[in-house]
Formats: structure tokens, sequence, C-alpha cells
């Protein structure tokens, strides 16, 4: 490995599966350990292999939506199971009946396969894609030489191996299904994914969570319990966001381990994170969570005295730059009537009601709304 920069270089990566490279097995142990701990370089490795083949990474289904039809990204979530109760039966009842989006979902969903429960199998089953007819098709478009068994792995530890991703007579889907499953399995995005799902079933604070579906707000429902009282997508985010803590290169989990924090009710931890970026970051969604973790300490007993004011000026600076921005919006809302700033709060609320006028989340606000003109008179607009 380049010591310089502690990853591979190119001419490793190109090495690296080449059984001319006459690289011995205890360097390609080497190179197989830093890929298992380096996500840059694994996105490498996957990039010179699509190169290297002409993989593309689009699946070979109608390509050509209607106006019903959900963007992939939403039939990615579905695949995953980070959509939630609702919008997941209705993207299933519409991919059942769609020559579109039943075989992109089939495909998306052999992806995570891993993650596939009996309900979820039942319903693939129901999919055009689950036709004989369809079935056929598609391997005759995958029908290729079939690879020789691979070797056995260098250690018992070792299950992957990075190598496979080279093999030329490796069925393009399969290549691209290994590197979208090992790279996103226990990705960041992943992990805060699978927090916002956690939010959602078991929102215990008022603040609405970057990138989050609505969720009932139960105060009394809220963390340090047991661990089996925490929503399963939170336990897993916590599962991976540990193990991916211990390892030399961390900082792309410095978000999610602090969402955790919060999700766990630990904002102070969560503001100890996030604080020293305050200044240095242009994320709207890191920004959201600091914010957050603020206005959520300053709720606690013996908590500096400007936390709120914090969370409001950090939500502030979010709207100047994006006025449009529901989540600073609500959340700003929230933060001034918790400090009595009825005038700036019935702004804000209208201005959020302008903005989004139905839906949960509106209905949410027009009753806060509501509330607080009626304990305070004076915050009505005329």
């Amino acid at each position: 490995m380049n010591q310089q920069s502690e990853h591979l270089s190119n001419a490793q990566i190109e090495e690296y599966g080449s059984p001319a490279s006459g690289a011995g097995a205890e360097t390609e142990e080497r190179v197989e350990q830093h890929l298992a701990d380096c996500p840059s370089c694994r996105s490498r490795v996957l990039e010179f292999q699509r190169t290297r083949f002409a993989l593309l990474p689009a699946p070979k289904v109608n390509t050509v939506s209607s106006s019903n039809c959900p963007c992939e990204e939403d039939l990615h979530n579905l695949a995953a199971g980070l959509c939630s109760g609702p919008l997941s039966a209705e993207l299933t009842a519409h991919a059942a009946a769609c020559g579109r989006c039943g075989p992109l979902l089939r495909e998306y969903q052999e992806d995570f396969s891993d993650d596939v429960t009996p309900e979820e199998q039942t319903a693939l089953a129901q999919l055009r894609s689950a036709s004989p007819e369809w079935q056929q098709q598609k391997a005759r478009e995958m029908l290729k030489p079939v690879p020789p068994p691979a070797p056995p792995p260098p250690s018992p530890r070792r299950i992957f191996s990075w190598k496979w991703v080279m093999v030329p007579a490796m069925p393009a889907i399969a290549l691209i299904a290994v590197g979208i499953w090992y790279l996103q399995s226990e990705s960041p995005e992943k992990a805060e994914k699978w927090m916002a799902q956690a939010y959602t079933e078991q929102r215990t604070f008022e603040m609405r969570w970057p990138g989050a579906e609505w969720g009932k707000f139960s105060p009394d429902r809220g963390p340090g319990g047991s661990l089996f009282s925490e929503p399963e997508a939170q336990q897993r985010a916590a599962k991976v966001i540990a193990k991916k803590s211990t390892t030399p290169d961390h900082s792309e989990w410095l978000r999610p381990r602090a969402e955790l924090d919060l999700l766990q009710g630990h904002p102070g931890q969560a503001v100890s994170k996030l604080a020293p970026l305050e200044n240095q970051t242009q994320s709207t969604a890191l920004l959201l969570d600091l914010a957050i973790a603020y206005f959520q300490r300053g709720q606690k007993p013996d908590s500096p005295a400007d936390d709120k004011e914090h969370a409001i000026a950090i939500l502030k600076r979010i709207i100047s730059t994006n006025p449009n921005n529901l989540e600073a919006l609500f959340n700003l809302g929230i933060a001034y009537t918790a400090i009595g700033s009825w005038a700036d709060a019935s702004a804000t609320w209208h201005t959020y009601l302008r903005l989004d006028p139905t839906g949960p989340w509106a209905n949410e606000a027009k009753a806060k709304l509501l509330q607080m003109e009626e304990m305070h008179p004076q915050s009505r607009r005329e």
C-alpha cells in the first residue's frame, strides 16, 4: 500500500486479482484486509472492474416509466425494507401490475436478499417478473459460461474476497449485486436510513428528523428501556455503528453516531460530536441534527441557558440559504414556541403551512398553531 496516502495505489488495484501480477499470498491478504476496512478503496475497485468489463449498473428492464410510476429511489428503499407500512403497500401493489417497476423491484430485492422476509417473498412471487416467461427471457440475456469454482478463502475469517469482482466470466448483474450489497449493507447512508425509520416508528421528540416520514409523537415511549424496546431498525443501525466506530478511519460515521445518541436520549453527546463542525460544514442534514441536539439538550435540567437560542440560530442559518426547507421551518416553529416567542412562532407556522398545506406534518403544524393561538391570543395574525 501507498504509505503516504494509506490507500491502495492505482497499480495495486489493477494488479489485484490478476494471475500475472506475481503477488504472493501475504501481499494479497494485506490488500484484502485493507479493502475490508476502507470504503474509498472498495469503491475504486468496483469502479475499475466496471470500466474494465464495460458493465452497466442499470438493470436490463424496461426503463420507460409512466406518470404513475414511483422514482427508483422509492423502489430501492422498498427493496431494502426502509418504507413505512402504508407506502410499502402502495408501492408493492403498483409494482405487481407494472411491467417496469415489477422487474426493477425484483432485481433490487435480490440485491438486498439478506433482508428478505416471508411476507416480502410472497409479494415478490406475485410480480410479473416471477412469471416463467419473464424468467426465461432473463435467462437468455444472462446466459454465459459458468465460471470455475472459487478457491477457498485465505483464512476462516475471510468469507468474501474482492478478487471475485475481477472475474471476467461472472455475469454482470452478479458483479453489480455483490458491489451494491457490500458497499450499501454497512454504509453510513444505510445506517442513517435505518435511524430515520426508527424515528418514524418510535418518535420520542417533536422536532422533525432529516429525511424521516411522519410518526406519532409519543414522549412516554422515550429512551432508557431495554435494547429490545428499541425499534429493530435502530438496533440494526447501532450494531453497524458500533463495529465501524472501531476502524482507524471512522470520520464518515461521525454523523450516524451522533444521530444514534439522539435516538438513545443523549443529546449532549451528539452536541459534543457535531458542534466542532458547525462552522466548517454546509451540510443541511448535519446542521439539522445539531439543531435538534441543542434543542433536546436545552430541554433537560441544568442545561446551558442558550441551548434553545443556539438551535434557533442554526435553523435560521439553514432557512437563509434554503427558505423552503420544511424540516428547518417545522423545527423553528417548535423552538420559537418553546421559548415563548409567540409572534415569531406564528409567522413561522404560517410560512410552513403555505409551503406544505396538506399531509400529516401539515396537520400537526395546524394543530400546534391553533393550540398556541388559543392559549396566547396575541399571537393571532390580523
